[in-house]
């Protein structure tokens, strides 16, 4: 199902009424989930002999930290996880040094974003040492005035301790906060945490029974925005 033609005018005026905007990263301010899935099948190779199909990652595991999905597939084995963690690591810094996931016009948004005053955060499954490099390359570091990261937080998405937290390191109430998630997990998160949510990627343009819950403002692609 197409997206609305309207559907970033009226994202537009949703930010209009915000004081501060959370994005996820993988798949959101970063387009890299079919990196993550090609990167989370090698390392469930080659670490453990297991095989993960795109589809199984999609189905299980887009949404969560990466501290979560390693210790599924390792079954709760903690050396094992941090095995893969490590090999996960190592191959996506390659990868993004290589090919940078992160598109201009994600980082002219944020920019615009910021102009106008509104406080940014990126709010994250994905460990610090992964994100911090990509910000940094991207150019994003020193708009970005927060990052909540699985390092900070004891619960990941769904719960909304990450959401929380990074509105409160912006010091905005969280019905002044807008999400943007690619994720029904983040979805989740955020709607708990109290706040509007924009959907990007395939499910804010997939069926209903498949997409964007009601409430949830499906806008297709970020870069939509930047104008």
């Amino acid at each position: 199902m197409p997206q609305p033609s309207s559907a970033p005018d009226a994202v537009r005026a949703l930010l209009d009424s915000a004081e501060a905007v959370l994005f996820d990263f993988n798949g959101t301010l970063s387009l890299d989930e079919d990196l993550m899935a090609r990167l989370y099948a090698d390392a469930a190779r080659e670490v453990c002999g297991l095989e993960l199909t795109p589809e199984e990652y999609g189905e299980r595991f887009v949404g969560l930290s990466d501290p979560d999905i390693c210790a599924a597939l390792a079954s709760g084995d903690e050396r094992l996880a941090a095995r893969i963690l490590d090999h996960l690591c190592g191959a996506y810094l390659r990868e993004i040094r290589r090919e940078p996931r992160i598109p201009a016009a994600h980082v002219a948004l944020v920019r615009e974003l910021v102009a106008a005053g509104t406080r940014v955060a990126v709010v994250t499954g994905t460990l610090r040492r992964l994100l911090e490099p990509a910000l940094e390359d991207s150019g994003l570091s020193g708009l970005i005035s927060a990052t909540v990261c699985s390092d900070d937080v004891e619960r990941g998405k769904p719960d909304p301790e990450g959401f929380l937290r990074g509105a409160e390191l912006l010091g905005a109430p969280a019905a002044a906060t807008v999400v943007f998630e690619d994720s029904l997990a983040g979805v989740a998160a955020a709607r708990a945490a109290g706040m509007r949510c924009v959907l990007v990627g395939p499910l804010a343009t997939a069926t209903p029974a498949t997409g964007a819950p009601a409430e949830v403002h499906p806008l297709g692609e970020l870069a939509a925005l930047a104008a």
